[in-house]
């Protein structure tokens, strides 16, 4: 079965906020955008708002959908995560889930850490497409 998630990129000017995944059962020790699973009968924006509450305490509005990461396994769709723009409204990130995550911290949009979890990597040229365009 295919699971679906979600995940929220959130910019400061031309910085991204990521965390660095521990615990993990994938992308384990790579740094991501925050986000997880959809629940059942869950709407995915929905799911954004409330992992990104979950996982650093703050409360976000969706900005834009940029983009799905199609994760294929002997050409079958495996996972599907969507990808959206949020912007906080409320509160300061912090980890608060310190069993799933190491480090929290906010990187220029070109100067990106080399271990990026790929659906990361697709949000993040997505973000730079259309911020180029702007």
């Amino acid at each position: 079965m295919t699971s679906i998630g979600c995940g929220g990129m959130i910019l400061k000017g031309n910085e991204v906020l990521l965390m660095l995944r521990k615990n993990a059962s994938t992308y384990n020790e790579m740094w991501s955008n925050p986000g997880g699973s959809v629940e059942p009968d869950e709407e995915i924006e929905d799911a954004v708002i409330r992992e990104i509450s979950e996982e650093l305490g703050v409360t976000v509005e969706i900005i834009r959908h940029l983009g799905d990461y199609e994760e294929i396994n002997e050409g079958k769709v495996k996972s599907i995560a969507s990808g959206y723009e949020v912007t906080i409204v409320k509160g300061i990130p912090q980890i608060m889930e310190p069993h799933k995550a190491k480090k929290l911290r906010y990187f220029k949009i070109d100067n990106l850490p080399e271990n990026l979890a790929p659906y990361t990597k697709l949000y993040i040229e997505k973000l730079k497409l259309s911020h180029h365009n702007n």
